[in-house]
């Protein structure tokens, strides 16, 4: 199975990719990113971005610190053109997955562009 960075590599996004993934990091309490973009292959122009997440359970604002983590990465997103579908941002306990959409500044190649290396 590819990994999101050969696919993004394949679709031209992959300098895209890197920025925002640098950036989700960067948000406090977030201590793993991954992305599914397979969709690129069916022309779906999304990123789904994983979040792992790790809030101090004692932490005195708990809802507070979590509520800052989801609006500080769809703030990253928004600066990174993508903005958020109809999908719910899901919480999986240490996991929140969110869903974008690209929009034109991503300029995604289609498998047959030649900025697409055959793999």
């Amino acid at each position: 199975m590819l990994d999101y960075m050969q696919i993004a590599e394949k679709f031209g996004v992959d300098d895209k990719i890197r920025k925002l993934e640098t950036e989700l990091r960067e948000i406090p309490n977030v201590t793993e990113v991954d992305f599914d973009i397979r969709g690129f292959y069916d022309d779906i122009n999304y990123v789904i971005f994983i979040l792992k997440y790790a809030v101090p359970a004692d932490s005195e604002d708990y809802f507070g610190e979590r509520k800052k983590l989801i609006d500080s990465a769809l703030e990253t997103a928004r600066q990174n053109g993508l903005s958020r579908t109809g999908d719910r941002i899901e919480d999986y306990g240490e996991h929140f997955y969110f869903v974008t959409q690209c929009d034109d500044s991503w300029e995604i190649c289609s498998e047959d562009d030649e900025c697409s290396p055959e793999m």
